[in-house]
């Protein structure tokens, strides 16, 4: 089994905004001003974009930036201890808030600004699996999980065991189990309609032939098989970590491994045991944002919405203002899905 690899990307940029950076992250929470920084940063990976102008990578980095806007700030973690954390610079949703096709998930970013970076990077690099990430992500916060397929599944080759791709696939072969369920439902309800006849109008209903219903039987199996393959680059991702003998001692990679557990147990409808195992993850790496994304969005739908306000504090203090969701519409970006 090989051992979990970070899907390595942007090596350059991200390192070299995060060096020429460091000063304003460095000013302490006093100081902090997330519109700052995030122009700051902004403004970095628009510079990097500039000196290098055919680089995918660069344009990859500002787009990822877009739709995941992050910056490391030192402030108590979810420990109590000042830590370096990365905190969203947004809380501004493009709306609905719950667009869950598998299993609830955050998404905080700017598609409109970055789907004009990665069409240019896809025409300059058509096979960079980061560019094809992002693309990826960008459909996925747009809801257009057709348009996603392709560029998922491309990254996903590259980066078998990053998180959010695996993440997308459980999110796409869900939906289309869904729909295939849904074509078998139809086949086997009785349609009904009204006809026009020479002594009157008749309502009419017509019961499912055999061919209709050994066709929803079919597509019902289908879609059983769909929902186990939805699962597999999830449960891949999770074997692999289990047994990689350094998460027993790294606290991010026991994290990680805890949250691939917790989207498991949510994809399983077992929300009290998937908040559970979320904050198992966030104890051990107090400073994971999306174990502490993931706890806080999973405790609205369960019994346990007691704990939430101990755990949205967290997250308010990390962004420095209130992580209430705030719907922004009119901002879709990209073709029309």
């Amino acid at each position: 089994m090989p051992r979990p690899r970070p899907a390595v990307r942007f090596v350059l940029f991200p390192l070299l905004v995060l060096v020429l950076a460091a000063p304003l992250f460095a000013q302490g929470a006093r100081a902090w001003d997330r519109d700052a920084v995030y122009a700051q940063r902004e403004g970095l990976l628009k510079a990097a974009v500039v000196e290098h102008p055919d680089s995918a990578d660069a344009l990859a980095a500002l787009a990822a930036f877009y739709l995941k806007p992050l910056a490391p700030r030192e402030v108590a973690a979810a420990d109590g201890r000042v830590r370096r954390v990365m905190v969203p610079l947004r809380n501004e949703w493009s709306g609905p808030i719950k667009d869950i096709v598998a299993v609830p998930w955050v998404f905080r970013g700017d598609t409109s600004s970055a789907w004009p970076l990665l069409t240019r990077a896809l025409k300059l690099a058509p096979n960079n699996p980061a560019v094809r990430r992002e693309l990826a992500m960008y459909y996925r916060m747009r809801g257009d999980l057709d348009r996603m397929k392709p560029h998922m599944e491309a990254a996903l080759k590259v980066y078998p065991y990053d998180l959010d791709l695996c993440r997308l696939y459980l999110d796409h072969r869900t939906a289309l189990a869904r729909v295939l369920n849904d074509q078998a439902g139809a086949l086997r309800t009785p349609r009904t309609w009204t006809e026009d006849r020479a002594d009157g109008r008749y309502r009419v209903t017509q019961n499912p032939s055999q061919a209709d219903l050994a066709q929803a039987k079919s597509l019902d199996a289908q879609a059983q098989e769909v929902r186990r393959q939805a699962i597999k680059p999830l449960m891949r991702l999770a074997k692999a970590l289990k047994e990689d003998p350094r998460t027993k001692s790294d606290p991010a990679l026991f994290a990680r491994w805890q949250l691939t557990t917790a989207i498991y147990f949510a994809w399983l409808g077992e929300l009290e045991k998937s908040a559970g195992t979320a904050v198992a993850a966030l104890r051990k790496d107090p400073t994971y944002l999306d174990a502490l994304d993931f706890v806080v969005d999973t405790l609205r739908l369960t019994h346990t919405r007691d704990k939430l306000p101990a755990y949205k504090s967290i997250l308010d203090r990390w962004g420095g203002v209130d992580s209430t969701p705030v719907i922004v519409r009119g901002k879709r970006g990209g073709p029309k899905g």
